[in-house]
Formats: structure tokens, sequence, C-alpha cells
């Protein structure tokens, strides 16, 4: 496949993801709730991990070795297909988030690593990392946030 053909049909899976629909994230009993920070995240029993993000941050994309920013700035991201990149919910509420807030991921961490706490549930994984990012994995694919950006990769 030319180069450019992958590049094209990358950007069209970036294009439709925003209007995928996101979970309910009260769906599932088995569903592990926790908060890093601003982040309110969910991971759902079936693996797949969603985070309100508690402010507008900007997405950018990493594809072989490009660098792919989206002007978008967005308030959710979730992780739910292995063959989709982290990807932008805009369902206009905060699906990932109990009414009251979510507990700490240092009240529920189900480990540590050497830069803080992780917590992991049915598969994926979630952690605070080098200088307070924050790191989640699921389904093969994983996001981070640090600086005010989220970056994910397009394999």
């Amino acid at each position: 496949m030319k180069r450019s053909t992958k590049f094209a049909g990358i950007l069209a899976a970036a294009a439709v993801a925003p209007i995928l629909p996101a979970g309910n994230a009260g769906a599932d009993d088995s569903t592990l709730y926790f908060s890093a920070g601003s982040m309110n995240c969910a991971i759902f029993g079936d693996g797949s991990i969603g985070c309100d993000l508690g402010s507008p941050l900007r997405l950018s994309y990493t594809v072989g070795t490009a660098y792919l920013p989206l002007s978008i700035p967005i308030n959710e991201i979730l992780i739910d297909q292995s063959w989709l990149p982290a990807h932008p919910t805009f369902d206009g509420g905060t699906p990932y988030t109990l009414a009251g807030g979510n507990p700490s991921i240092y009240d529920l961490k189900t480990g540590q690593d050497m830069w803080g706490p992780v917590v992991e549930h049915a598969g994926s994984s979630c952690r605070i990392g080098f200088h307070g990012s924050f790191t989640c994995n699921a389904k093969g694919r994983g996001f981070s946030a640090y600086s005010g950006i989220i970056s994910a990769a397009i394999p």
C-alpha cells in the first residue's frame, strides 16, 4: 500500500472516530471508576477505558515517525476497539465520572511502579508516570496525557 493511501485512510479513521458513540459508564457492574489529577476514568468489564479529562486538552496522533496534532480540544477520550486508536467522544456529559466524583487512583491502586500508582482491571491498566504524566493501555491501544496534550499512536 502506498504511504499516501495509508495516511489518507488514517485521516479518514480519525475523522470518523469523534462520531462513534461512547459507552454508558454505569452499564457494567464490574466497572472500576477512579480519578487521577483532574481526570475521572472508568475501566469497564470488557477492558474498555474512558476518561473525562477535567479540562479540554489537545489530541495528537503519532503515525510512524510523523506527528499529527488535531486542532480541536477534547474533554473525553476512549479506547473501546482493538482496531481503532484512542479517540475522543463528544457526548456533552461526563460519562466516566460518578456522581460526587471518582475515588483516587492512590486509594484503588493494584500496584506501584517507580513513578506512582497503577490500577489494573479486566486486562487494562492506567498509571501515573514520570513528572505526573498519565497513561492508559487497553485492547492493544493506549494514550498518554502530559503538559496539556493527549497523545496516541496509530500503527
